[in-house]
């Protein structure tokens, strides 16, 4: 393919992802807050937390580092969309059932750019879900993310706990929006032919 059409599919990828990243931070940070208004709401998330209190500086920086690397997926898939074989584009969902270790190894790069793609679609997902979580909280004093984490606690640590929990759901949240990732793939693929 030609550079140029290929560094401007890229740059676009960049900038609209950034901006949904940033409505979706600013949607899940700014209910965050609004939850944690609401008499005995606490912030589960240990990675922004003390344990006592949020962090808000903390939590800015979780989000800064989670830009860049969701971003770096999506640079990854546009670079290597041509090289995603069409039985993965057709079956996206089954796609998740190939486990490789190196995304760049020649085994995986027929199903990686999926898998980066979906996994940085989800991302956005999962700051939406967050904000739902955060508004029930904040509306009916229950979290349903939260929930899942404490019950799981009381079997392990709380940091397990939300590990478990939340990578989980992102997990399944790719597998879910994977249709949506291969989509955008494929018309990136007939794009580059034309």
């Amino acid at each position: 393919m030609p550079r140029q059409p290929q560094l401007r599919r890229l740059v676009l990828a960049v900038i609209l992802y950034l901006v949904l990243y940033s409505l979706a931070a600013f949607l899940d940070l700014s209910t965050t807050m609004i939850a944690l208004s609401r008499s005995g709401a606490h912030e589960g998330n240990s990675f922004v937390s003390n344990g006592q209190s949020y962090l808000p500086a903390r939590a800015l920086i979780v989000n800064l580092a989670g830009a860049v690397v969701m971003t770096a997926c999506v640079i990854f898939s546009v670079n290597h969309a041509q090289q995603v074989e069409t039985k993965w584009l057709d079956h996206p969902v089954a796609s998740f059932g190939k486990i490789y270790l190196n995304p760049w190894s020649a085994g995986a790069i027929g199903v990686s750019p999926l898998h980066m793609l979906s996994m940085a679609i989800a991302f956005l997902a999962m700051r939406v879900v967050a904000a739902a979580n955060n508004l029930l909280i904040y509306f009916y004093g229950f979290a349903p993310i939260g929930a899942l984490i404490t019950g799981m606690a009381r079997h392990t640590s709380e940091l397990v706990a939300f590990a478990v929990v939340i990578i989980s759901l992102f997990y399944l949240l790719a597998i879910a929006v994977s249709p949506i990732a291969a989509k955008l793939l494929s018309t990136w693929q007939t794009a580059s032919t034309e």
